[in-house]
């Protein structure tokens, strides 16, 4: 080998060992790292067990436990174990449930953590009082709304409806804090029907498992009831034929085992209006109406002009005979309940007293209430429950016959009176106007208080419960129950109406328009002159047998329900009458000499039911139910009695699927819900099946002469309708409930949408008249109604001291009527409802301004000649409105033809009605220190200047301030317009309109808990609150000048009040 050879050769060798040796190396650090390794990547994991509690130690099933950072996590079992492997000692494990505050432990080299999670907010776990049943809140697939009763428990209202109002969206409220013993009315998103003896807007009412009258349930006190849940979409379906409005349910309290527990809750306070309507003074009304009559073509000489000493006269001396009237009036409620028990048997018994004195004297409501219940444990299994309440309620107003029997005629006349006349002279009773008969515009408020007369009601009524339940021993979940519930309910209304005296005086002024002078007749005007009683009676019961089966298979739960249930109503109703009454004798029928007229009314009706309900739930997170109802009612024909409603509803709980709570960190709970049902509605006057009749004496016919007539029986005038049975409705619902921020905010919306069909209705436009009969209600109308609901709550801790809470709510509804009755002149024109919603609008004139000025009248003449407003020509004072059409031509409405007539009309406001309406309910305490707000607000519709009103005012009857500013030639820039062209501006139109958006404070509360320490020491151990609350304290809108928004200016008026109140507990 040469030299180079040997070279080269030595050269590649050494190549080829230096890569040899490179990958050796190489070899070698990889296998000094395999043992470390492979101890690494077989080292077993490190399994942690543990058991999650909540604050009372109870084992909490299904929560959660997720180690930090990776996609491992486990559930614990329904004994709260749990087991998972986590990385190495340093893994971090993160344990969660919902409601309640999450916790993040090291495991550090632990192989046992046992963790106790805090409550935050436990309202996904409240037990929900639902349809034969209860769910928890969590496991709801339904759009179900529930009160808060902690916030209601010190309302001074006069019924438990009141007390509800703008607590929840969906749930509308009128009426109420008014006049002494008036009801509020409720509904649920605002249901729709179309004839009177078609149905109603009413939700049934359930108490304890039972049917109740909407009566029923106002007649409860805040403090005997322990929860109120309002069923809203298909969830009502349960209730079937009598669903379809929503259904309200209420459980009363029960005993709970333990010492005796006492306690009391009192309040005492005042009630006002919240605003009394601005009237012309005397002296502002005599210009008015000289003015009036002025343009009238009078001239001061005339005797109905008031002249400048009468003026004078009037200006230092006005009657304001509302203010004379009115006064502030008081309120008390009184409650004590007591509760206690053993393991045996527990008991509960409370008793309320409520009074408010009218704003008027003589009007007075008081009622009284108790309620007692006791449940015995029989047997092993085998439980009895008993209750028995009743209620006795007395109303009392002035009577008022004189005019009409208007409960509302003694504000309004008060209110309209002219204020420059007195309502006496020297002592004596005025005649208020030139006529002797007894009409309205006589109507002496005073005279008839003083005499005495009055309308009164008592009812007094009786409740008994019986409950029997067993767990039957042998098959695991399943419960027999039986329920029997029986009302007894009297009634008593009395009405005392007298003759009673005025006085026409010779009066004083230069035009004898002045009270003063001597008498010169007695008048004798009538109110009634009658004494009339209406005693009443009614029974009604209730059975119900129910089985129940309720087992958990794993992370199945599987809940089932089969009842029957029976019902009967009977009532009788007598009314008695005999006129004549004897002035100054007894309110009593033998004190009267006149004629004697008594009636009788009876009725029956009857229901039967079955019924079933499938609830199903795996692990929390896939909810179904599935309900079922045959429903019959004995206010149809037997072929058309029977009517069956199903419904189906399913919830998804997304929160609780790993991939959400893997890849989501900042929503803590998220549900998406929905529901479809078809409901019922047989809420109509019976009977209407069948041919009516009417007994009749002297009118059957006797051939020869008309003397001793014997009895006629008579076809009634409405025609039967064998076909008529309930209205349909389906009801369709879609929501999602979420939690964010640790569950201090959450945010529930829902949509709903309701197909009612074969609605009742009178077609009463399609139907000649030369029929001679009443026509019957026909299953013939349709609409769809639609909206939603939208409600987020925010509740947080600022330090241990400091608290505080936001609830705000929105919720719009709306409708579209498919089918209806419309008049025939009425199809394919702005009038026709087919296609629009039931709230058309306010239907009026367009105001296009007024004419103030001869020269602007003859310079719009030129422009459009001929030109009349209501057949007459325009004048300076008047109102003047578009020309929107002319008369129909081949049923057509023509171009504008130059007039203004009732063609004219138009619809002026898209609404007439708020169609948005919500609330916000805040609160904050600070250690025993809590104040609470509710305020509640509503908007997209108009509100309009009442017709009487705009109306012209007379000498007998006056009108609101802002009429003193109208239209003369010395005041052409007037704010109204002339008085004397009343048939100018009395119509409706946008002139009057104004916006009708409300936004006030409901209630206010302001409480003061004493500290423990100090209550304890005094006995207190439920320990003692004062509070103030005040009930529409602040109205912070109103676009009406001359009275409150919340009610007309002519109708007794929503009252505020302020009371103090005290709870104790011992």
């Amino acid at each position: 080998m040469s030299g180079y050879r040997a070279a080269c050769y030595i050269m590649i060798q050494f190549a080829f060992m230096k890569k040899l040796l490179l990958v050796f190396a190489v070899q070698l650090l990889l296998f000094s790292c395999l043992p470390g390794y492979a101890r690494h990547f077989n080292a077993p994991d490190h399994i942690i067990t543990g058991k999650i509690t909540n604050e009372k130690g109870d084992p909490l099933d299904n929560a959660t436990v997720q180690v930090k950072g990776s996609r491992t996590s486990t559930k614990t079992k329904s004994d709260g174990s749990y087991s998972i492997s986590v990385p190495n000692d340093s893994a971090v494990l993160v344990f969660s449930f919902v409601g309640m505050a999450k916790q993040e432990i090291n495991v550090g080299g632990k192989s046992t953590l046992d963790v106790k999670l805090s409550t935050t907010d436990t309202s996904l776990d409240e037990v929900i009082v639902v349809g034969y049943g209860t769910q928890k809140r969590s496991h709801l697939t339904g759009a179900v709304a529930t009160v808060e009763m902690k916030s209601i428990q010190d309302i001074p209202a006069g019924n438990l409806a009141e007390a509800i109002k703008g607590q929840m969206p969906g749930v509308q409220v009128s009426g109420g804090y008014s006049r002494p013993g008036q009801p509020a009315t409720i509904s649920v998103r605002n249901p729709i029907f179309f004839s009177k003896d078609g149905g109603s807007t009413n939700p049934l009412y359930i108490i304890d498992d039972i049917m109740r009258e909407p009566n029923d349930f106002a007649l409860l006190d805040a403090t005997e009831v322990e929860s109120i849940t309002v069923l809203k979409d298909a969830a009502a379906a349960i209730y079937g034929i009598r669903g379809a409005n929503g259904v309200i349910i209420v459980k009363t309290k029960r005993g709970k085992s333990g010492q005796a527990a006492i306690s009391y809750s009192g309040s005492y306070g005042i009630t006002d209006a919240v605003a009394k309507p601005k009237m012309m003074s005397g002296y502002q009304q005599a210009i008015y109406l000289n003015d009036l009559n002025y343009a009238a073509g009078k001239n001061a000489d005339d005797p109905s002009i008031y002249t400048a000493d009468e003026l004078a006269y009037f200006q230092a001396h006005d009657y304001n005979w509302l203010d004379m009237a009115w006064k502030k009036a008081s309120q008390m409620r009184q409650t004590i309940n007591v509760s206690g028990g053993s393991d045996k048997a527990t008991y509960f018994a409370g008793l309320t007293y409520n009074t408010q004195d009218g704003n008027f004297s003589g009007t007075r409501y008081n009622r009284y209430t108790f309620r007692a219940s006791s449940d015995i444990r029989v047997a092993n299994g085998l439980k009895l429950g008993l209750s028995l309440s009743g209620s006795l309620d007395e109303n009392k107003q002035v009577f008022s016959k004189q005019g009409g029997e208007a409960l509302d005629n003694d504000w309004k006349t008060l209110t309209t009176t002219s204020r420059f006349n007195p309502p006496y002279v020297d002592g004596k009773p005025v005649l208020l106007t030139t006529a002797t008969n007894s009409t309205i515009d006589n109507y002496h408020f005073f005279a008839i208080q003083n005499s005495g007369n009055f309308t009164q009601t008592k009812n007094t009524g009786l409740n008994f419960q019986g409950q029997l339940s067993y767990e039957v021993p042998f098959i695991k979940g399943l419960k027999a129950a039986l329920n029997f519930n029986k009302n007894l309910a009297n009634t008593f209304g009395k009405q005392y109406g007298t003759k009673y005296n005025v006085y026409e005086f010779s009066m004083l002024g230069d035009h004898k328009h002045i009270y003063g002078g001597t008498v010169n007749r007695t008048i004798q005007l009538n109110n009634g002159d009658r004494v009339r009683i209406s005693p009443g009676y009614t029974d009604v019961y209730q059975l119900n047998g129910v089985l129940t089966y309720d087992r958990r298979f794993g992370k199945h739960q599987i809940t089932v329900l089969a009842a029957y249930e029976q019902s009967e109503t009977s009532t009788d109703q007598v009314n008695a009458m005999r006129e004549g009454v004897i002035v100054g004798g007894l309110p009593n029928m033998n004190y009267a000499t006149g004629t004697n007229t008594t009636d009788e009314t009876q009725s029956e009706s009857g229901r039967l039911a079955y019924i079933g309900r499938v609830n199903y739930n795996y692990a929390g997170k896939y909810l179904a139910e599935l309900t079922y109802r045959g429903d019959a009612s004995a206010n149809f024909a037997p072929q058309n009695r029977w009517g069956y409603f199903p419904s189906l509803s399913l919830g998804w709980v997304i929160s609780e699927e790993g991939f959400f709570r893997r890849n989501v960190k900042s929503v803590d709970y998220l549900k998406l819900r929905g529901s479809v049902g078809l409901l019922g509605s047989d809420n109509t006057r019976a009977y209407q099946y069948l041919v009516n009749y009417v007994i009749q004496t002297g009118k059957a016919p006797v051939f020869g002469g008309n003397q001793d007539r014997g009895l006629a029986v008579l076809a009634n005038t409405a025609i039967a309708n064998g076909g008529i049975k309930w209205d349909s409705d389906t009801k369709i619902n879609g929501g999602i409930d979420t939690r964010f921020l640790d569950n201090r905010l959450s945010v529930s919306v829902d949509g709903f949408f309701d197909h009612r069909y074969n609605q009742l209705a009178s077609l009463t436009s399609s139907v000649s008249l030369l029929i001679g009969a009443a026509v019957p209600p026909e299953n013939y109308a349709k609409t769809n109604s639609f909206g939603y609901e939208i409600s987020a709550t925010w509740k947080d801790k600022i330090n241990k001291d400091w608290s505080y809470n936001v609830n705000a709510f929105l919720s719009w509804s709306d409708n579209k009527v498919l089918i209806a009755d419309v008049p025939v002149g009425n199809l394919g024109t702005y009038l026709d409802q087919t296609g629009r919603s039931s709230d058309m609008g306010v239907l009026g004139y367009r105001y296009a301004g007024m004419f103030r000025t001869q020269a602007q009248v003859d310079e719009y003449l030129v422009a459009h000649p001929g030109y009349t407003i209501f057949g007459a020509a325009p004048k300076p004072g008047m109102l003047n409105y578009q020309d929107v059409r002319g008369p129909k031509v081949d049923g057509v409405y023509t171009k504008p033809d130059g007039k203004i007539t009732a063609d004219d009309l138009d619809y002026i406001a898209p609404k007439s009605s708020n169609h948005y309406a919500g609330g916000i309910n805040w609160g904050v305490t600070y250690k025993t220190v809590s104040l609470n707000v509710l305020m509640n607000y509503s908007f997209g519709g108009k509100a309009a200047v009442e017709s009487g009103a705009r109306t012209q005012g007379t000498a007998t009857s006056n009108r609101p301030e802002f009429w003193a500013d109208h239209w003369t030639p010395d005041n052409p820039n007037a704010s109204m317009p002339s008085p004397y062209y009343k048939d100018n501006y009395n119509v409706a139109s946008d002139f009057w309109l104004k916006n009708g958006f409300t936004f006030g404070v409901t209630n206010l509360n302001l409480s003061y808990a004493v500290p423990s320490q100090w209550t304890k020491k005094a006995g207190l151990n439920g320990g003692a609150r004062v509070f103030f609350i005040a009930t529409n304290p602040f109205n912070f809108y109103n676009p009406f000048s001359y009275r409150s928004n919340l009610s007309n200016y002519d109708a007794y008026p929503v009252l505020k009040g302020y009371s103090l109140g005290l709870n104790l507990g011992f």
